[in-house]
C-alpha cells in the first residue's frame, strides 16, 4: 500500500486548518472567561443582595417588636398629656408644657409608624389603579411644604395617563417619601420634577421617575441611601427612601438611584405591568 507523502501545499493547508481552528478556541475560550467572569459577579452581587435581604428582615423584626414595645405606653401618656392639657386651661404655662409633651408624642407616634411601615412583610394587595390618582394623593400632602418653600413641582400630563397595578396605598407611600426628599434636597425656591416611562411593548414595566434639582446624591452614599435610619438631614429618621425601596421589592419591582437631568438627584421606581401575574419570590409579590 503507497502512502502519500504530504507536498508544501497539503502542509500549508494543514498548518491554515490548525490556525483557524486555534484561533477559534481562542476566542471561545475567551468569551467563557469573560461569561464566567460575569456570572461570578452576578453571582456576588446575588448574594449581597441576600445578605442585605435577610440582615433588613432581621432589623425589621426587632424594630417591630420595639415599636409595638413603645406605642402602648406612649398611646398613655398622649392621652394624660392631653387630659393635662384640658385640665391647665387657667394655667397657661403649665398648659404651654402639657401641649409640648402632646406634640413629642405624635412625633414620637409619627416615628413608630414609619418603623412599623419599614418591618411590614405583607404581600401588597394589587390591583389596577390610575397613577394620576396616586399623584393626586401624594401632591396633596407634599403641596403645603412645597408651598412653604416656594419650590415649583412639575407634573408631566403623560404620566398622568399612566397605568399600573399594584397596592395603591402603598405606592402613595413610596411617592410621598420620594416627593418629600425631592423637596428637601431641592430647597428654597427649587423645582421638582414627576414624569413616568412606560416600556414600548405591551405590557411592560412602567417607571416612575423623580428628580430634582438640588446638589444630588454624593457618589461616596450611593451605597448607602437605602439603608434604614441612614440620612444626612439634621432631622428625621432616615426610613423615607428606605420604607419606598422595600414597597418597590414587595411590588417586585426595584427603586434606583442617579443624577439627573437637572444636576440633583433622580429616584426611578420601577414596577412590572403585573406583578400579581408573577409566582410572587422571597423579594415580594402581589395577591
Amino acid at each position: 500500500m503507497a502512502t502519500r507523502v504530504l507536498d508544501e501545499a497539503d502542509l500549508a493547508k494543514v498548518i491554515q486548518t490548525y490556525n483557524q481552528v486555534s484561533e477559534r478556541l481562542k476566542r471561545s475560550h475567551e468569551l467563557l472567561g469573560r461569561e464566567v467572569c460575569r456570572l461570578r459577579e452576578e453571582l456576588q452581587a446575588k448574594n449581597r443582595e441576600l445578605e442585605r435581604r435577610e440582615r433588613l428582615a432581621a432589623l425589621g423584626e426587632m424594630a417591630a417588636g420595639v415599636a409595638h414595645e413603645i406605642r402602648n405606653p406612649l398611646g398613655g401618656i398622649g392621652l394624660y398629656a392631653s387630659l393635662l392639657e384640658r385640665d391647665l386651661v387657667d394655667r397657661p404655662k403649665a398648659r404651654d408644657i402639657a401641649r409640648r409633651i402632646s406634640v413629642g408624642v405624635r412625633n414620637m407616634e409619627s416615628v413608630v409608624g414609619d418603623i412599623l411601615a419599614f418591618a411590614g412583610e405583607s404581600a401588597p394587595h394589587c390591583q389596577a389603579s390610575r397613577l394620576a390618582d396616586i399623584l393626586e394623593a401624594t401632591l396633596t400632602q407634599t403641596s403645603p411644604q412645597a408651598h412653604a418653600l416656594g419650590i415649583e413641582v412639575e407634573v408631566d400630563e403623560a404620566a398622568l395617563g399612566a397605568e399600573l397595578y399594584c397596592d395603591a396605598t402603598r405606592m402613595e407611600r413610596a411617592l410621598t417619601n420620594l416627593v418629600f426628599n425631592a423637596l428637601d434636597a431641592a430647597g428654597e425656591r427649587g423645582k421638582v420634577w414627576i414624569r413616568a416611562e412606560a416600556s414600548e411593548s405591551a405590557p411592560g414595566p412602567v417607571s416612575i421617575i423623580v428628580e430634582d434639582n438640588g446638589p444630588g446624591v454624593p457618589p461616596e452614599l450611593m451605597h448607602r441611601i437605602f439603608n434604614p435610619f441612614f440620612t444626612t438631614k439634621e432631622t428625621g429618621t432616615g426610613l423615607g427612601l428606605a420604607i419606598a425601596h422595600r414597597i418597590a421589592e414587595s411590588h417586585g419591582g426595584f427603586l434606583t438611584a442617579g443624577r439627573g437631568r437637572h444636576g440633583g438627584a433622580l429616584f426611578r421606581l420601577s414596577l412590572p405591568a403585573a406583578p400579581c401575574l408573577v409566582e410572587p419570590e422571597s423579594s415580594g409579590g402581589c395577591r
